[in-house]
């Protein structure tokens, strides 16, 4: 099971957001994008992988210490090889930061999405480990935030999203692949790749545009 999860992974790494995305859309999966707004803090950097979840939440009366212990046992319990997608529950506070950056690295997380913050952005960058976030913040979690849950399932607008289930984030956006069909969607975007280069070399030679699609069936 590991050796076809690592196969999956490996060839989802040749693919792009976008050709997913389309892959998915054929199949009648019409909304499994990420909201636009959480971009990569590198431009130039993809991220893909098999997803390990994290939530929280806004806690007003936690003190500083509790909310520290509460984050650093996410640390301690994150799955290496994965790709952490965290749920904050909020658009006040960062939720990734250098320290922590550095501690998943060191871990061999492939990377991390969070629907909200991060700070220390300069240095997650000198560091090379991939983050898409909403927002920058100085604000941290101390003594404002705690987590609630790890691997369990959480939502992203009202994108239900697991662990075990496979991402693809780069330039384009964030596309989220349930576990149960990835193999499938995975096939039928390396065969829209494939019909895609066919396609591009027909437009660069001068062929209709019309004809080559109807020639092809992609565009």
């Amino acid at each position: 099971m590991i050796e076809k999860e690592d196969d999956l992974v490996s060839r989802l790494g040749k693919l792009n957001s976008s050709i997913v995305h389309d892959a998915l859309r054929t199949e009648g999966r019409l909304n499994q994008t990420l909201p636009p707004q959480i971009k990569p803090i590198c431009s130039n950097q993809k991220l893909f992988g098999i997803i390990w979840t994290l939530q929280g939440k806004i806690e007003n009366k936690i003190d500083v210490h509790d909310s520290l212990l509460s984050w650093t046992n996410f640390l301690s319990k994150a799955k290496s090889d994965s790709v952490i997608v965290c749920q904050p529950n909020n658009d006040i506070i960062a939720l990734m930061g250098e320290l922590s950056a550095e501690t998943l690295f060191k871990k061999k997380v492939r990377g991390y999405i969070v629907d909200g913050g991060s700070r220390d952005i300069a240095r997650i960058k000198e560091i090379g480990f991939p983050v898409f976030c909403k927002f920058y913040s100085p604000k941290d979690i101390a003594g404002r935030w705690k987590v609630t849950e790890l691997g369990a399932k959480i939502k992203i607008n009202d994108i239900e999203i697991n662990t075990g289930d496979y991402v693809i984030a780069d330039e384009d956006g964030i596309v989220i692949i349930p576990k149960n069909d990835a193999e499938k969607i995975i096939l039928k975007a390396e065969q829209d790749f494939n019909t895609e280069n066919k396609m591009r070399k027909a437009i660069l030679s001068g062929e209709d545009p019309q004809k080559a699609y109807l020639k092809y069936g992609k565009f």
